[in-house]
């Protein structure tokens, strides 16, 4: 299930190098042997996939956008700073990839302002809208109900970008590393926990605080596009949270996943993500850093027996 929530997170816009570049890497750092015990294997596996991966980003890179090449630098600098990271220091998944994803975007804003200076942001976030309002008209082409999300729909990407990246960042090395760990024997780490387990730091509450903060007081456009962006990586795990403490509760009460499932694909199919779902899961996921519902539901249960 944690794979298949990854997968769902990642097929939304994201580069496919974002999966194909850790993946690599991972494989040429630990090649070991593969479940069959032949030796060797990682490696040539991960020469195709590395080589795959670097032709998209050089292809992509061709249409002489500022947007492309930014993502290209940083997918780059991501791999090299999470394999880095996982080599140096071993810790939890989501401590490296989030250690990753900081390096490399300080990276990444170091290099957009040396080469193109302050404009250069501008200019990328008109690129941004503009891939953002292509993609919305050929959605309005086929689906002619969708013109009035249109504005909203091109106006959120254009501002969000970089966290929609962030966490197509946080996916794509979701399942990279996951994929390692299937490939070779010799894994770097260990796997990732089960959904039900997941969870974030207290911290990650400030980011909430931030994104409340830019909507209430009158800030600058750099802190409100920061803030808002913040928020939205911050919400997004926060509703994961949420959603890992419905799946606990409900098996601890007979409820099957698939039945979560489909009650999911309900809402969706009702458009009530937006205006109950979502905003209860992220509510339920912060009170969490409070209440640690799980804990007080495995003590309740180990007290019962």
């Amino acid at each position: 299930m944690r794979l298949t929530l990854a997968l769902v997170a990642f097929v939304l816009w994201a580069h496919p190098s974002l999966v194909g570049l850790p993946l690599a890497a991972l494989l040429v750092a630990a090649p070991g042997r593969d479940r069959s015990g032949r030796a060797g294997r990682a490696l040539p596996l991960a020469g195709l996939i590395g080589a795959a991966s670097l032709t998209l980003l050089v292809l992509g890179t061709g249409d002489g956008s500022r947007l492309t090449a930014v993502t290209a630098a940083y997918i780059t600098l991501v791999t090299a700073a999470f394999v880095c990271g996982v080599l140096l220091r071993g810790g939890p998944f989501l401590r490296e990839a989030f250690w990753a994803m900081g390096a490399a975007a300080v990276a990444t804003a170091f290099l957009i302002q040396v080469l193109w200076g302050t404009d250069g942001w501008g200019q990328l976030a008109w690129e941004a809208t503009r891939q953002a309002g292509l993609t919305m008209r050929y959605i309005v082409e086929r689906v002619p109900d969708a013109f009035n999300a249109y504005e909203p729909v091109v106006r959120v990407v254009a501002l969000t970008w970089p966290g929609i990246l962030a966490l197509q960042t946080l996916a794509g090395l979701a399942i990279a590393w996951q994929l390692h760990q299937r490939i070779t024997s010799a894994a770097l780490g260990a796997p990732l926990a089960r959904f039900r387990d997941f969870s974030i730091g207290d911290l990650w509450v400030w980011g909430i605080v931030a994104w409340l903060g830019v909507l209430i007081l009158p800030v600058s456009q750099t802190l409100e596009i920061a803030g808002t962006n913040l928020g939205l990586v911050a919400g997004t795990l926060y509703v994961l949270r949420g959603a890992a403490i419905v799946v606990t509760f409900a098996e601890a009460f007979g409820v099957s996943v698939t039945a979560l499932v489909i009650a999911a694909g309900a809402a969706a199919a009702l458009a009530l993500p937006l205006l109950f779902v979502l905003p209860g899961l992220c509510t339920l996921g912060i009170t969490d850093t409070w209440y640690q519902y799980r804990r007080r539901l495995a003590e309740r249960r180990t007290n019962a027996t």
